[in-house]
């Protein structure tokens, strides 16, 4: 099956343009809810990501799991790699693409139990399709980390091309509950 990746990230952009924003709310809702329930999120140090506006909302979970004691850390871009920072309220800045980031020193990513991962979509074997710069590629082969792919039901697809540079996710979870667990 050849599938056209810039086709399918156009289709992505049309289906998250349909949800209203309560179906955006309860499907996010839903999701953080599938993944506070696995044994992996006793995991004291995440790696969230600062959403963009179309992207699963993850500001109001930064904030929960920060006050439930958890250690959060955000990627930050840094030429064409991310680096990760601890985030702290205080300490954000606006960054590459508009994006928020701590303004903290880097950290190694060997102390990063649990990645939950962005994507313009998913399948259920646990490949991921982004933006298509290799952002989030780059710095998963870096860690050893349990990743979580999160998106809405309509980011989930049949088949996703994978490369070999392509990293897989552990999970892919969506309001429904878990596309792809290992």
């Amino acid at each position: 099956m050849n599938i056209d990746k810039s086709a399918l990230r156009k289709q992505m952009k049309i289906n998250k343009a349909a949800l209203t924003p309560e179906e955006k709310t309860a499907e996010s809702c839903a999701v953080w809810q599938h993944i506070e329930a696995l044994p992996c999120f006793a995991a004291s140090h995440i790696l969230l990501y600062h959403s963009l506006p179309d992207e699963l909302p993850t500001h109001d979970v930064i904030d929960k799991w920060y006050s439930m004691g958890k250690t959060i850390y955000l990627p930050v871009v840094v030429g064409d790699d991310l680096v990760v920072r601890q985030y702290t309220p205080e300490a954000m800045q606006q960054g590459e693409f508009n994006i928020w980031e701590p303004t903290g020193k880097e950290i190694d990513t060997d102390i990063i139990e649990l990645i939950i991962v962005p994507g313009v979509a998913f399948d259920r074997q646990g490949n991921r399709l982004g933006r298509g710069k290799g952002y989030y590629d780059r710095l998963l082969s870096r860690t050893h980390a349990t990743c979580i792919g999160v998106c809405y039901k309509c980011q989930l697809v049949e088949q996703i091309p994978a490369e070999a540079h392509d990293r897989t996710m552990h999970y892919v979870t969506t309001s429904e509950g878990f596309a792809k667990a290992l």
